[in-house]
This record gives C-alpha cells, sequence and structure tokens, in this order.
C-alpha cells in the first residue's frame, strides 16, 4: 500500500469537482488478485483464508485457537460434541511449526448438498474473518476462492458478488487498514474476476472524478449517509483500493 498516494483529502471546488489534497486518516481497504502459487514466490500474508465443510472433511486441523473470551466458543463444543457446525462459521488456528501465518478455516460447504454453498454462507464467514482479523492486529489476508468446488459449490460470478458484498461492507466501518489477496488458478481467471469487480462498482457508481494531479481516477458509491472512495489499482488484472470518505479528518 502507497501510503499517501492511495489515502487523500478531498473537497469540491467551484465547479462541482472533487480535489485531492493531502493525506487522510481514514483506513483503507485494499483488494488484490494474484495467482495462487504466489504464496511460495513473493506473498507472505498474516493469516491465510481457506474453505471448510461443515463437517470439517476437506481437512483435519490438529490444533485450535481455543480462547474462552471470544465469541467461538459454541463452534469448540459443537466440535468437542461431533456435531457438524453451521455454515457462514469459520474456525481459527494459531501459527505452527514450520507456517507462520494464522489459518482460517471459512465453513461455508455442505458436501452432503448440491449446491454445497450458497453466496449468503461466504458473505457472513468472509465477513467475520476479516473483522476478526482486524482486532487481532493482522493486516494481509489471502484467501482461496471459497465456494467454488468443482460444479457443486459457487459460480465465479457468484463468488465475485458474494465478495462484492463483502467488502463493501466491510469498508463501512474499517477500524484498520486490512488488504486480501484472492488467490487464483490462472491468469485468464484474474481477468475474469477483476472485470467481475470494476463492473460491479461501476454499476453501483454515483460518480467518478480525477485526483488532483489526474493520476488515476476514482469511483463513489453511496450507501445511505456513507460515500465511498473507490480507486482502481493501475494495471488490467487488479483490484482496488477503498475508503470510506465522509470520515475523512
Amino acid at each position: 500500500m502507497d501510503g499517501c498516494s492511495s489515502d487523500r483529502r478531498g473537497h469540491s471546488s467551484g465547479s462541482g469537482a472533487v480535489r485531492y489534497t493531502g493525506c487522510v486518516s481514514q483506513p483503507v481497504l485494499r483488494f488484490d488478485l494474484d495467482l495462487r502459487d504466489a504464496m511460495e514466490r513473493r506473498l507472505e500474508p498474516d493469516a491465510l483464508i481457506v474453505q471448510e465443510d461443515r463437517n470439517l472433511v476437506l481437512s483435519a486441523p490438529p490444533f485450535l485457537d481455543l480462547d474462552a473470551a471470544n465469541d467461538l466458543d459454541s463452534a469448540y463444543m459443537a466440535i468437542a460434541h461431533h456435531r457438524p457446525l453451521p455454515q457462514g462459521r469459520y474456525l481459527l488456528l494459531r501459527p505452527r511449526g514450520g507456517r507462520r501465518h494464522w489459518l482460517y478455516q471459512a465453513v461455508v460447504h455442505d458436501l452432503e448438498h448440491t449446491p454445497s454453498c450458497r453466496p449468503g454462507d461466504v458473505r457472513r464467514s468472509v465477513l467475520a474473518v476479516c473483522r476478526d482479523a482486524v482486532k487481532r492486529g493482522l493486516a494481509v489476508l489471502a484467501m482461496e476462492p471459497v465456494g467454488l468446488w468443482g460444479q457443486r459449490g459457487l459460480t465465479l460470478d457468484e463468488l465475485v458478488e458474494a465478495l462484492d458484498t463483502t467488502f463493501l461492507e466491510l469498508a463501512l466501518d474499517l477500524e484498520a487498514p486490512l488488504r486480501i489477496v484472492l488467490l487464483l488458478d490462472d491468469l485468464a481467471t484474474i481477468e475474469e474476476v477483476s472485470l467481475g469487480v470494476r463492473a460491479r462498482v461501476l454499476r453501483k457508481a454515483s460518480r467518478s472524478f480525477r485526483t488532483v494531479n489526474g493520476d488515476a481516477a476514482v469511483v463513489e458509491v453511496r450507501r445511505d449517509l456513507a460515500r465511498l472512495h473507490f480507486r482502481f489499482v493501475p494495471g488490467s488484472l487488479s483490484g482496488y483500493m477503498v475508503i470510506r470518505a465522509d470520515r475523512v479528518a
């Protein structure tokens, strides 16, 4: 994240154009796309988000973060009594052995049914994971395409729609800077997701303008009285950065 260059204060001139000067105090949410093998070559996240079935059949974690003070108690009690977990929840593993990052298991599937996942399960789980990560001081999250599972899970378009809704809601009350990197298998899929993400933001836009030095376009999306400013990261295979502009100090 490039600090003040992506994090600026805006004001309206007499012509109605918005000019950006200085820095803002609002935290930035950044959403990026990358190849799955980036985890081994150039990406070192604080945590990785993977997908899980409600019966925990996709992985078998040997250790859980049993924190009696948080709201995961019911999930851990369900495991102890061998009950399936409700979809839309998550489990958390602390860094262990040679793994330096935290591991979030997003419980989004029920592989006993087809389809195995619904968009609402992805929204609830990913939103809860991101908010927990912010509270723990984790700033960079890598994420598998949670919800995709062959022909049984979400379609790619449904996943993009679910993540778009999730990140829009997250940006409304974000308390600290957060970068989320969606890991995909190939460049063709990255391009498809990138175009889908941009199209959804532009469909919701109330207006657009350029920064004071003209180096980037900013798209404004309104939610009631809230104003979110989206700035697309340079490059056609990229995501965006967003701040809540109506709370700029």
